[in-house]
């Protein structure tokens, strides 16, 4: 007898809830891994790094740049308005949930454990790249409202470097680039699910970065902000989620994706051993 609406909603709302109640725990309890100074120092000079070539380009280019994608033709302004919209987070976050979603739920259905343990993966991937993409967003929104920085299209008004701090108008929202943010934040973490297509990944979200200057949203130097930040959102969670066992897994070298190479074929071929 096929289980009633009823017992499909109880059952499913009893695996959400314990895979709820299950990531709560884990993330409360990290667990501690040997701290290498000589990455902490990567890390700090990596931050000076961007800092200076974000000045750097700021200076020397912001202002030709701006000026000078208005003499571009308008069919490559065209193209480049169309690739900006890969940028945009919400079809990101809509599929990333739907993943975790019916990975969360399909686990558990008597399919076995192989295909189990690879629900579990996906769905721990899936919950990543979902608070990759909060958290690297409200920074992003974080850091705009603090700067205030002038757009391009102001310019001619109040020149490249016009910040209006604590401002919350669109017009003043220009550092950092929130398209480019999301870009490489969701590049940087799909790439490391995904090796095959990381410089593929990486390529498209530097071609949204160069899509808002083209069409004069941001200067150079707020594509480069946008794309560390990004990065860095995405490097530090990492860290985090390994440290709980979740997505990733710490080894004597280096950080390991869980269940690496396992989730496809299982999902694929359950029954097999």
């Amino acid at each position: 007898m096929s289980p009633s609406l009823f017992e499909t909603r109880a059952h499913m709302t009893g695996r959400l809830r314990l895979a709820a109640t299950s990531c709560l725990r884990r993330w409360r309890s990290p667990r501690m891994a040997q701290r290498d100074e000589g990455h902490r120092r990567l890390d700090a000079l990596a931050i000076l790094a961007v800092i200076g070539l974000v000045v750097t380009v700021a200076i020397q280019a912001d202002e030709a740049a701006a000026r000078g994608v208005h003499g571009l033709p308008l069919w490559i302004k065209g193209v480049f308005g169309q690739i900006t919209y890969l940028g945009l987070s919400g079809y990101m976050f809509t599929v990333a949930g739907m993943v975790l979603f019916g990975a969360l739920v399909a686990r558990g259905w008597g399919r076995g454990a192989r295909f189990d343990r690879a629900c579990q993966f996906l769905a721990e991937r899936a919950g990543f790249l979902i608070v990759v993409l909060a958290v690297s967003g409200l920074a992003s929104q974080a850091i705009k409202h603090l700067f205030g920085r002038a757009r391009p299209s102001l310019i001619d008004l109040v020149g490249p470097f016009h910040f209006d701090m604590f401002a919350f108008k669109s017009t003043f929202a220009s550092m950092p680039s929130g398209h480019t943010v999301t870009a490489f934040a969701a590049a940087v973490s799909l790439g490391w699910m995904a090796p095959r297509l990381r410089w593929p990944l990486l390529g498209l979200a530097l071609l949204i970065a160069i899509s808002r200057v083209v069409i004069s949203s941001h200067y150079p130097s707020d594509v480069i902000a946008g794309a560390g930040l990004g990065t860095a959102c995405a490097i530090l969670l990492r860290r985090a989620f390994a440290l709980r066992g979740l997505a990733f897994r710490w080894t004597p070298t280096d950080l390991r994706l869980r269940g690496a190479g396992r989730v496809w074929p299982a999902l694929i071929s359950p029954s097999r051993p």
